[in-house]
């Protein structure tokens, strides 16, 4: 670990220091001038009393100064009021206060905040000081760096990482969350330890901020969906029913009691089978329920869907399910069950849907894994052109797979995605282990 001095200690010493110097220049003037010994006795009294009274007074400068340089922590982030007011999650009141870290506190000529892991799809964009500093390269070496909390920060090359010559990795619990990267001081000097350590824990609290602020715009927009597709489809069910289906129901009634017929019995019969058909449409159309899914179970309800709704939308479609997987799928809890189906759904749908481009006659391969290591993971793989292509050539905003991630992190899951473009798109669910099953 790099060893980097601590500001505290360093005036410590130096008043320690300067009181031994004062108190050496008292005894030896007083052994020079051979004067009584009550004086030399009230000279230092007075000495240790007015260095005990700077001392004090210099601990509560200093302690006024921090609480000002911590008050952008300190305050309230007003998240409830800029998510009704519909801001985004990164302008939830985070730049400020980085800011105020940045250049207030640590006096740096650039910094980086970098999300990794679970929380790399909910904090957005990193945060740069300052704006105009240059973009940052692949952390993925740096990342491989960063395998012991207790590692308060590492010097690195500052022209491998745009200009950044120090990282403090952030930790949750045991898990690396993401790396505040440090330029120099803008005086040249060193940063001690208690300010790495004081980066290390704004950090973290920034990301965390994020992070909570993203989870709950996503949670707010997903509810605010659902209410209106629940109103939509509530609208059409009525009107359908009101405006449709009861007066031609009424129509067939009157055709088939008033006559005996049999060409106007038959007209009759149409009309009801045409009435049976609506209705069933329209009941294709609602939302399913969560009872296949209860009673199947998460694998077999996947391997439904697949057959039902994705039959001829990939040239092959491997499953690779391991028997460990399947069978702590099949004791999932309903809601962790249901979280995961969707947000599997969602992933075919869009490498169904996008996954060839504009070229629809390329070959397009699916693979479905289901593997156990810490937690059970659900991998779907194809072999199109790419989620970063085609985010690029598509309509696409990619809020779906967003939303589900959310979802993924309520339950205490995660969902990632790994794409290289003309090669493959990776989605990975892992699923809360059986000390978190809710």
């Amino acid at each position: 670990m790099w060893r980097v001095p601590r500001r505290a200690l360093l005036e410590q010493w130096r008043r320690v220091l300067l009181l031994a110097g004062l108190f050496s220049l008292l005894v030896a003037t007083s052994l020079i001038l051979q004067d009584q010994p009550i004086y030399l006795l009230l000279l230092a009294t007075i000495l240790m009393v007015g260095f005990i009274a700077l001392t004090g007074r210099r601990v509560y400068v200093e302690r006024e100064r921090y609480f000002e340089l911590l008050r952008p922590f300190l305050a309230s982030q007003r998240i409830y009021d800029a998510l009704l007011a519909g801001a985004t999650a990164p302008e939830l009141h985070t730049a400020e206060p980085f800011r105020a870290l940045c250049a207030d506190m640590l006096d740096t000529r650039v910094a980086y905040l970098v999300a990794v892991g679970a929380l790399s799809p909910l904090t957005g964009n990193p945060l740069v000081y300052p704006d105009d500093a240059r973009p940052l390269s692949s952390l993925h070496a740096l990342i491989t760096r960063c395998d012991n909390p207790e590692i308060v920060c590492f010097a690195l090359e500052s022209h491998e990482y745009s200009d950044a010559a120090w990282a403090v990795p952030l930790w949750h619990e045991r898990r690396l969350m993401g790396i505040l990267l440090l330029g120099e001081k803008r005086d040249g000097g060193l940063y001690t330890r208690e300010e790495m350590e004081l980066a290390r824990s704004a950090g973290e609290r920034l990301l965390d901020i994020r992070a909570s602020a993203s989870i709950a715009q996503r949670l707010m927009a997903l509810q605010r969906q659902r209410l209106a597709e629940t109103r939509v489809v509530d609208h059409r069910t009525r009107r359908l029913l009101h405006d449709e289906i009861l007066p031609r129901l009424h129509t067939a009634m009157l055709t088939m009691s008033s006559t005996n017929a049999t060409a106007e019995m038959n007209e009759g019969l149409q009309q009801l089978a045409d009435v049976h058909r609506e209705i069933s449409d329209l009941l294709h159309a609602m939302p399913s329920s969560l009872t296949e899914i209860a009673h199947l179970g998460l694998m077999p309800a996947l391997r439904q869907t697949v057959q039902q709704e994705f039959t001829g939308a990939f040239d092959t479609l491997d499953w690779e399910v391991s028997p460990e997987a399947e069978g702590r799928a099949a004791v999932l809890t309903p809601l962790v069950a249901e979280v995961a189906f969707y947000a599997a759904r969602e992933a075919l749908r869009n490498a169904a849907r996008y996954a060839r481009g504009d070229e629809p006659t390329r070959a397009l391969h699916l693979r479905i894994r289901a593997e156990m290591r810490e937690d059970l993971r659900l991998i779907i793989e194809d072999d199109g052109i790419g989620a970063d292509t085609v985010l690029e050539t598509s309509h696409s905003s990619g809020q779906g797979l967003a939303l589900h991630g959310t979802m993924m992190a309520v339950i205490g899951g995660e969902l990632s995605m790994e794409s290289a473009p003309g090669q493959f798109t990776r989605i990975t669910l892992i699923l809360p282990g059986e000390g978190n099953r809710l």
